[in-house]
């Protein structure tokens, strides 16, 4: 009875949020980085205790009021964790692609959801009962080792998105969010491209400001030459004076 209630529950939260389930027959979890040391067979056996479901973008997957303790698999597609930290506004802390996994800090300790999951590209989720998971990190020690290296890295990680946002204002932000997209152009000018040119609300949720100052942001270089629009690409010309503006030089 308490499974099928589990079941339930889960449901009708994802279809509330556009979420569409799935038969859990033929879906396999081989692809996901934790499990890399579990055999096939056993990983057969987890992928039919888990609820498989469906997102598109912008689909809410998990949320911060949730009170739940599942693990969610992410088998295809793209997600962005997003939280308020160190701003007003919600940061975007991550991106997860097709491999990772979330949501175990919540199956492994009394701890409430921290941050809000949204799919950035169609995506497919495993999720795992808490009771599963944690019986199959009793089974498999390795999977253990595994979690703790990911947990170490996603505070680090956390730290130093922390430490930006306290140390930077949103103007240097959206200028560090550009040195980070960029690449050296392949015409080897000496130029970096971004490409294809972000929507304003992405560079918006890393540096954790609105729309506008973005906007005002890119504008302000644009008619200093620093860099230029060209078809669909952006084009800068003075990556030294973006890093200068933005501290890190």
């Amino acid at each position: 009875m308490e499974a099928d209630n589990w079941h339930t529950n889960l449901r009708l939260r994802a279809l509330s949020r556009g979420g569409k389930e799935l038969e859990n027959t033929g879906q396999i979890l081989d692809g996901i980085k934790l499990f890399a040391d579990v055999p096939s067979a056993d990983l057969a056996v987890l992928a039919k205790k888990c609820e498989w479901l469906a997102f598109v973008p912008n689909d809410i997957i998990l949320d911060r009021e949730d009170n739940t303790r599942d693990v969610y698999f992410l088998t295809d597609g793209k997600v962005r964790v997003m939280n308020f930290i160190g701003t007003e506004h919600e940061v975007t802390l991550a991106e997860m692609l097709t491999g990772s996994h979330f949501g175990e800090l919540s199956a492994i300790g009394p701890r409430e959801r921290t941050a809000r999951i949204i799919a950035v590209d169609k995506s497919t989720v495993a999720v795992m009962p808490r009771e599963t998971f944690l019986e199959m990190l009793m089974e498999f020690p390795q999977v253990s080792i595994n979690l703790l290296r990911d947990l170490a890295y996603v505070i680090s990680s956390m730290n130093d998105r922390v430490s930006l946002l306290s140390k930077t204002n949103p103007r240097q932000r959206v200028y560090i969010e550009l040195l980070r997209l960029a690449v050296p152009n392949p015409r080897a000018d000496g130029s970096w491209i971004i490409e294809p040119i972000p929507h304003h609300t992405d560079i918006a949720g890393w540096a954790g400001t609105e729309q506008q100052e973005v906007a005002e942001a890119i504008g302000k270089l644009a008619r200093e030459k620093i860099l230029e629009r060209k078809n669909r690409s952006i084009i800068i010309n003075d990556r030294a004076k973006i890093e200068s503006l933005s501290g890190m030089s």
